[in-house]
């Protein structure tokens, strides 16, 4: 199965819809992670409220267009000299242990506009003027962070990411914090307008048991996948281009950004929810641990035992109902 995801076979992609609606049916059947009609949706939470099917049938719509989104931004910006589709499903398994998987929230929309972010941040080059592309990229950050408030406080890092790129220009900071801030003002005239509230606390009951199997088993598995593709990584970076290692550069810079939400998210709320946002640059570098001659047999087992698990669970390590 992985060998069809890694080869150039755009066909693969029409696995994706399955392995999703699996994960979500699943989760009906046997309701390992938490759903509820009432979805935060960082400033606009009062804004809709649908019911558990419509929640999980637009969670799993989400992260199939997530997936094949970052799918695309990786291919069209030749991150490999040749065409893969293995990010996709690694961006399907490893966010099928998160409760956005399986009900709409902010933090999967903020997510796609993420995703969409990255795209624009890719477009830049060095001597082009990248005016548009740098509003557009904010602005879609901006989006981002009105969903997800947390967001927000990635805003010098998100600068950071441009210049890897362009040289600092005025006209273009001027427009990056426009296009931050346009999607914001509107978010909080409408908190005032209705006189809501922001919940900083992604899910209102979180489990220890959970934290304890899915955040240590999910850590050990991917972080064997992470080491053996930095190191796939590491060789392959001495023979690319300039371009490449920026573009990677912003990947690990998105990679800091999403640790340390992560760690806040365990430190003050006891979750593991924002270490999510992790995937979308974790699926990129681990797909070159996949490539390397000597990794790519051990980084498929591994894999695999993530994907077992990842269904396992449901009949095995139900929580326990909290009172």
């Amino acid at each position: 199965m992985i060998r069809l995801f890694l080869e150039n076979r755009v066909g693969a992609l029409l696995v994706l819809p399955f392995f999703v609606g699996f994960y979500v049916l699943l989760n009906i059947q046997f309701p390992y992670y938490q759903m509820s009609v009432q979805t935060n949706l960082g400033f606009w939470s009062d804004l809709f409220s649908g019911s558990f099917w419509l929640n999980s049938l637009l969670g799993g719509l989400f992260i199939l267009i997530n997936a094949i989104s970052l799918n695309w931004i990786f291919n069209s910006h030749e991150f490999l000299d040749r065409n893969s589709y293995i990010v996709s499903l690694l961006y399907v398994v490893t966010m099928s242990f998160y409760h956005s998987f399986y009900s709409i929230d902010g933090l999967l929309l903020a997510q796609t506009f993420i995703i969409l972010m990255l795209s624009q941040f890719f477009q830049l080059k060095q001597n082009v003027d990248g005016r548009r592309n740098v509003f557009n990229g904010f602005f879609f950050a901006g989006v981002a962070a009105t969903f997800h408030p947390f967001v927000i406080f990635s805003f010098p890092i998100l600068i950071a990411m441009v210049l890897i790129i362009r040289p600092f220009v005025f006209r273009e900071f001027f427009l990056a914090i426009a296009g931050f801030c346009i999607p914001l003002l509107y978010a909080f005239v409408y908190l005032w307008y209705f006189d809501n509230q922001l919940n900083f606390k992604i899910l209102e009951n979180s489990s220890n048991f959970q934290l304890q199997t899915d955040f240590i088993i999910t850590l050990v598995l991917f972080g064997i996948l992470l080491a053996l593709g930095t190191f796939s990584l590491r060789n392959r970076m001495q023979k690319s281009s300039v371009r490449l290692k920026k573009q990677i550069q912003i990947v690990w810079l998105l990679i800091f950004v999403a640790f340390s939400f992560g760690l806040i998210d365990v430190i003050y709320f006891h979750q593991i929810e924002r270490f999510s946002l992790l995937l979308i640059p974790l699926s990129m570098l681990l797909t070159y641990s996949f490539l390397h001659k000597s990794y790519g047999i051990i980084s498929s087992l591994v894999f695999y035992l993530a994907i077992i698990y990842s269904v396992v669970k449901f009949f095995v390590f139900l929580p326990t109902p909290q009172s």
